[in-house]
């Protein structure tokens, strides 16, 4: 593996780190009023109290002594207090939403890639013909709906017409769960709606790529020739699905991002207590420990999870080289 590659991407990664630092340091603070009278406008907290909380915040700072003090607490680990949830650490408060976030975003990567690399296989297989076109066009189609659209409309046909699944929540409030069997049914009949919201509107790029993938390799002579010696359809159907895993493996880690920006959304349409609905608490209570916190883990999260992508595409390929066609 080229050395230049490693240097280059790490350069590369550690600019895109520092502007991920400033961005998630300013644009909290960049909007109007500040903690401290967010939470006097709820609780009636007289003006002193009010004073005495900008001070222990740091909130009557400068800006630049603010953003020494945010990078300290950040690479020390020193998260202090959420403003919304005081006085419980934040580093408490994230490890306690941080398994659903996980379950959530676990199993709509699994379920994701699962059936947008199956449907691409059969796209490519039967390129050409009906059943081509209409995974293609349901793809394409599904792939420009927003997440939260489509967890609000499953969220109304499947909760309030046909209630079958709950509208929010990872368990049924106040339930007492008899054996741990009760408790992972629960759990699950909560996490549908939400990973079917994730998976319909994420799946269509692995369908695309594989789908693509598996036409140019249809054409390569080692399936020409599999297919002049009379293998069955079933196995140069196989053979051509493990060349064209590739790109798919690889789009795991890349599309990341995008999968956790759709779980963020979708947390916060139902009330799912994930890290990603503690985002949407903590800009509206304007929580900056929180939010600084639960940003700078799933920066640092995607960010690894892109450089370990690449790692494993020049791994799995040396033909491709940085940077060279």
């Amino acid at each position: 593996m080229p050395m230049s590659f490693l240097v280059k991407r790490s350069i590369r990664l550690v600019i895109v780190f520092f502007v991920i630092l400033v961005l998630n340091f300013l644009l909290p603070r960049v909007m109007p009023g500040n903690p401290a009278s967010i939470l006097a406008n709820e609780y009636q907290l007289p003006p002193e109290t009010v004073k005495i909380l900008e001070e222990m915040w740091k909130l009557n700072r400068s800006l630049p002594e603010q953003f020494v003090a945010y990078l300290e607490s950040l690479f020390t680990g020193r998260w202090g207090y959420s403003y919304k949830y005081f006085p419980m650490p934040v580093y408490d408060l994230i490890m306690q939403r941080l398994p659903w976030t996980l379950l959530l975003l676990g199993t709509s990567s699994l379920t994701v890639f699962g059936l947008g690399v199956v449907l691409g296989i059969v796209a490519g297989w039967r390129r050409g013909t009906r059943t081509d076109s209409a995974i293609t066009f349901t793809a394409v189609l599904v792939y420009a709906i927003p997440y939260y659209w489509l967890a609000m409309m499953l969220q109304y046909v499947f909760g309030y017409v046909l209630k079958t699944f709950p509208i929010g929540h990872a368990v049924t409030p106040g339930a007492i769960y008899t054996t741990p069997l009760d408790f992972v049914k629960d759990v699950l009949w909560h996490l549908t709606l939400p990973v079917l919201a994730i998976t319909l509107t994420a799946y269509a790029s692995y369908t695309l790529v594989t789908r693509n993938t598996m036409v140019d390799i249809l054409g390569e002579d080692f399936i020409l020739v599999a297919k002049a010696k009379g293998l069955p359809e079933r196995r140069v159907m196989w053979h051509a699905a493990r060349n064209a895993l590739l790109p798919p493996v690889t789009m795991l880690a890349i599309r990341l991002g995008h999968i956790v920006g759709g779980a963020v959304f979708t947390e916060t349409v139902f009330s799912y207590p994930g890290v990603g609905y503690l985002i949407y608490e903590s800009i509206i209570y304007k929580d900056y420990p929180v939010l600084n916190a639960a940003f700078f883990m799933l920066a640092i999260t995607v960010i690894i999870a892109n450089f370990i992508a690449d790692l494993t595409y020049m791994l799995l390929d040396p033909r491709i080289r940085y940077g060279k066609r």
